[in-house]
């Protein structure tokens, strides 16, 4: 009885999840982000990829993402070539909302099979998950595409170890955000595995970017790792949007507030000696407690969290990856499954608040979301749940192995 009644709400969620998606791909999205992913994706397939990674494309042609997404996007841009009237944006969209529902839908498979005892209250959400909806299929970013190799990677790290480096090297080809997963990963087998292993994998991961800075300078003179170099900086402001601590402060004036780069305390300074602070329970976890993928998946979803409260200069959007991750976690504890719901609901209110003042499309609320004070309290609120992962990883003695 309670599988047939799993399977309808797997059924029914994902139906609604498709169908929420569907409609926000008729949404206009950020045509600025969009254009430049279709840009890319056409100058590759027209003229070859080092038409496009060619020289110092970085400063040259303004290209701050790393060869994956434009790789992407040509194939892609292929394939609807057989669709000669078909409307480009709303195709482009079509692409990371595939790879999303491919996220949720793995997450989900892997939740009903770990018997969790919430899954009627998890299952739903997970498939729907309006959040990443919205920022995916309305607004056209590609972060899930980096928080599917990601979810993948640690998924196959209890049998696997090649296969989950490798699925983090193309997530790092996606985006470099993707060293926060990198960077836990390897402390992970550094502490816990052989150390014969951690020496391993390290060594596999280094080839595989000795090998992509090689094919880049023999055969587009050019340098694979500009993007990553240059990743930090790109903006002055303390908050881009992020209902972060810089938001707290400052409200919707953090667009104007500079973060001061190159005094000697800098905005900057305090963002990073945060951030440093909260990894702090990361590392602790790791030599105490950290066992297994959904082990992992905790650490890596609070990183992320604390990597988009703390530093300047964050998007909104860069709480994705926590959403994302954090599910599978929340199958296994209570006090994980309600910051699970608030993470997303902030998600939600923070991506949706931002997609209708600075780029209107839904013409039900006309007035400016950004503006009111109920966005300080959303940023208290991820403040206080970072605090809460926080003591979570120092204090519980075991993180549950099973749903009972």
């Amino acid at each position: 009885m309670r599988k047939n009644v799993i399977i309808v709400l797997f059924i029914v969620s994902l139906a609604v999840g498709i169908v929420l998606r569907i409609w926000l791909l008729y949404k206009p999205g950020y045509q600025t982000d969009i254009g430049s992913f279709l840009y890319w994706g056409n100058q590759i397939k027209n003229n070859g990829f080092w038409s496009l990674f060619g020289g110092n494309y970085y400063q040259t042609k303004g290209i701050d993402y790393p060869p994956l997404i434009p790789l992407i996007t040509s194939w892609w841009l292929s394939f609807g070539a057989i669709f000669p009237k078909i409307n480009l944006v709303i195709f482009f969209k079509i692409l990371p909302t595939v790879f999303e529902l491919a996220l949720v839908v793995v997450t989900a498979l892997y939740i009903i099979k770990s018997k969790s005892k919430y899954i009627y209250y998890l299952l739903p959400l997970v498939l729907i998950q309006p959040g990443l909806a919205l920022v995916t299929s309305a607004w056209g970013q590609v972060d899930t595409i980096m928080s599917l190799f990601i979810l993948l990677a640690f998924l196959a790290s209890d049998k696997n170890k090649y296969l989950a480096t490798t699925l983090l090297f193309l997530a790092v080809l996606t985006k470099p955000q993707a060293a926060i997963a990198i960077g836990i990963y390897f402390l992970f087998l550094l502490v816990k595995e052989k150390f014969l292993e951690f020496i391993a994998q390290l060594l596999f991961f280094l080839f595989l970017m000795a090998l992509m800075m090689m094919i880049f300078v023999d055969f587009g003179n050019s340098s694979f790792l500009s993007v990553y170099l240059n990743s930090v900086g790109h903006y002055n402001m303390v908050s881009l949007h992020a209902f972060n601590i810089w938001w707290l402060r400052y409200g919707i004036e953090s667009w104007n507030v500079k973060d001061f780069w190159g005094s000697p305390v800098s905005y900057k300074m305090i963002g990073f000696g945060l951030l440093f602070l909260l990894a702090i329970p990361v590392v602790i976890n790791v030599f105490r407690k950290t066992k297994n993928s959904s082990d992992l998946l905790l650490l890596v979803s609070y990183a992320y969290l604390a990597f988009f409260l703390f530093p300047t200069e964050m998007h909104e959007r860069y709480l994705f990856p926590a959403v994302a991750l954090l599910a599978i976690p929340a199958s296994k504890d209570k006090g994980i499954l309600i910051t699970y719901f608030l993470l997303s609901a902030t998600f939600l209110l923070n991506c949706f608040a931002v997609l209708q003042d600075t780029f209107p499309q839904f013409g039900f609320i006309g007035h400016n979301l950004l503006a009111g004070d109920w966005t300080r309290i959303v940023a208290l609120v991820n403040i206080l749940i970072a605090v809460y992962l926080a003591y979570y990883l120092i204090k519980v003695k075991t993180i549950p192995r099973k749903s009972d």
